[in-house]
């Protein structure tokens, strides 16, 4: 038995982005509303497949978020906040990457930016459930924790950019989900909101021995080259700016298996640059 199914879902609706047709399941009537009504251009007939699921509390005595909303995709968690609003951002900002593979007017990686040090600092999304346990953590550690699983980088500039939004939603979207949702919490989630000065890059290593270690620049590119979602579109200038991004950005390499750890190691590194 799916390992979510004690959770008590009593909404879902289906949709079709580009070439996917999935369905999202809630434990919130207000959450699911919002967004069939969000997403109302992609709604199709019942989907069997939830691709993404959405756990939002009941609304907390006081106006405070003590419970987290997480999303879902497929089992793992992906998403946790305590605010509903920014769990709504990490949802569309997921959604819009579904057709990230068409498209040609950047470079999209399943990636995502964490500030490590006060350093932006280009990850494998992969690493993302790890950070989102963290907690407090992360503080402690000086990093935090990402709210999008894919980036955009600029084929002109070879910098990271905010993602250019294309579905069809209204620019009152959040707006309305606070109105549904309306209480706070603490989200302290990491979003591409203008062009990035990413200074540093972490890809898996192959030494399992080497906790974290310099990485030579074309064992990173070529790894940036197998996270890209659109190189087909975007070609040979998608490459050329990928060559660009990593000739003038530190790259570390790590086998983890303790993200804080990693995270650990690699706040040291990027400390200690000159």
């Amino acid at each position: 038995m799916d390992k979510l199914d004690h959770l008590g879902w009593v909404v879902s609706s289906s949709f079709a982005i580009g070439d996917v047709r999935f369905a999202v399941r809630s434990t919130s009537p207000a959450f699911g509303e919002w967004l069939s009504r969000t997403l109302a251009a992609y709604e199709v007939e019942d989907v069997e497949d939830f691709l993404y699921s959405v756990v939002v509390p009941e609304p907390p005595a006081g106006g405070r978020a003590k419970e987290f909303c997480i999303l879902y995709k497929g089992s793992t968690a992906i998403v946790r906040t305590l605010d509903p609003v920014t769990l709504g951002r990490g949802l569309l900002a997921e959604l819009e990457g579904l057709r990230f593979h068409e498209r040609d007017d950047a470079v999209y990686l399943t990636a995502s930016i964490i500030d490590v040090s006060g350093t932006p600092t280009l990850v494998p999304s992969s690493l993302a459930p790890g950070l989102a346990k963290l907690g407090r953590r992360a503080k402690k550690l000086g990093v935090d924790i990402p709210g999008e699983l894919t980036v955009a980088i600029d084929v002109e500039t070879a910098a990271v950019v905010p993602v250019r939004h294309t579905l069809d939603v209204s620019g009152d979207a959040l707006d309305r989900l606070h109105d549904a949702c309306p209480w706070e919490g603490r989200d302290g989630l990491r979003f591409v909101e203008a062009d990035e000065d990413v200074r540093a890059l972490l890809i898996p290593g192959r030494d399992a021995d080497a906790p974290l270690q310099p990485a030579g620049k074309g064992f990173a590119l070529a790894h940036l080259a197998g996270w890209t979602l659109n190189l087909q579109h975007a070609g040979g200038r998608g490459l050329e700016a990928l060559g660009r991004f990593v000739e003038r950005t530190d790259a570390y390499a790590s086998a983890w298996t303790d993200t804080a750890e990693i995270m650990e190691r690699l706040g040291d590194a990027v400390r200690s640059r000159p």
